[in-house]
């Protein structure tokens, strides 16, 4: 586990020309595995969660399975949501390019436990595993969550549509305030399996094991957050996460509603630069230089630690994080 990248004196040294280190040593490690997947589920059982589910995932998870601390087992069955961290950049029509990504989730220690592993499972569309992914190094980073979570509507209340206007429902752009994202570590020296031996690589479950000397303890009653992601950019290095997102619920904003399959938490990305997309008025790349080198800059990472000192958000403009759960599987020591 790296030292705290979001602590006042790394951040202050990080904005007085490095004098804290590019390239921290990393203490310890972590080792990413494929478990294969399962079989035989329903669409209701994949969207509900299902007790049927719950029991597969189990048996996939062996002698893990009786040492899952927290789950959230349902997923919906179509669209990418997407970990990247792709060079070239991919132009989009809509005048910008598409931004790189990391991805995460907000839970909640019911009680104190040491934490062993996180297992995360693949998406189920186009994009599960882009054929650049495997056998790239990835991390995990860890944060405590403190404040109390209180939904934005984005001055879009029921009825009303999302002010970006990319999606229609008036949840689409609400975001999570109330709440600051305090950076524990960063765990690296994982490098991705091929997903797609024996298949195209979706709805695989991996394992994501943390060395002994980078097991965090978490507090009972307490928020936490993990984000993921893929330390270096190359060409088609991408995969998707399997998750239940309810914005698309027509009811009112809520950090835990009816139709919440997790109430512990919610989803989280970082992409690119951390600051708000621009956009252009046009459909093809930029001829001008200048205003490629912007854009790109705005859709690609620092380098360095300065990536890990940019907070999460769950705006997830245009795609909303704030009702997004991942399908994940806590596993305590």
């Amino acid at each position: 586990m790296r030292f705290d990248p979001c602590s006042p004196l790394a951040i202050l040294g990080l904005a007085a020309s490095l004098l804290v280190s590019d390239s921290p040593a990393a203490l310890g490690g972590l080792d990413v595995s494929s478990l294969g997947r399962i079989e035989g589920m329903s669409e209701t059982d994949e969207q509900d969660g299902s007790a049927e589910k719950w029991r597969a995932v189990q048996m996939l998870l062996g002698a893990d399975g009786g040492r899952v601390a927290i789950q959230q087992v349902a997923t919906d069955l179509g669209g990418n949501t997407s970990v990247r961290n792709n060079d070239p950049l991919e132009w989009k029509e809509r005048g910008y390019y598409q931004r790189n990504r990391d991805l995460g989730q907000v839970f909640t220690a019911e009680s104190a436990f040491t934490m062993d592993a996180l297992v995360l499972r693949t998406g189920p569309d186009t994009a599960a595993f882009l054929e650049g992914s495997a056998g790239t190094p990835v991390f995990i980073q860890l944060f405590a969550v403190e404040g109390e979570p209180v939904i934005h509507d984005n001055g879009t209340p029921v009825g009303s549509r999302a002010t970006h206007g990319f999606s229609t429902n008036h949840r689409c752009d609400d975001y999570v305030t109330g709440v600051r994202y305090r950076s524990i570590g960063v765990v690296t020296g994982g490098v991705l399996p091929d997903l797609t031996a024996g298949g195209d690589g979706r709805l695989v479950y991996m394992k994501w094991d943390l060395t002994e000397d980078d097991e965090p303890t978490f507090e009972a009653g307490r928020r936490y957050a993990f984000m993921i992601g893929i330390e270096e950019p190359g060409p088609e290095r991408g995969f998707t996460l399997a998750n239940r997102n309810n914005a698309s619920s027509p009811e009112p904003p809520s950090i835990a509603d009816s139709d919440d399959t997790y109430h512990g938490g919610w989803g989280l990305r970082r992409e690119g630069n951390g600051r708000r997309r621009s956009r252009v008025e046009r459909r093809t790349e930029p001829s001008d230089a200048e205003t490629r080198d912007r854009l790109k800059g705005e859709s690609s990472f620092p380098g360095g630690d300065l990536r890990y000192a940019i907070p999460p958000t769950c705006d997830g403009y245009p795609d909303v994080d704030t009702y997004r759960d991942l399908e994940f599987y806590v596993i305590r020591r």
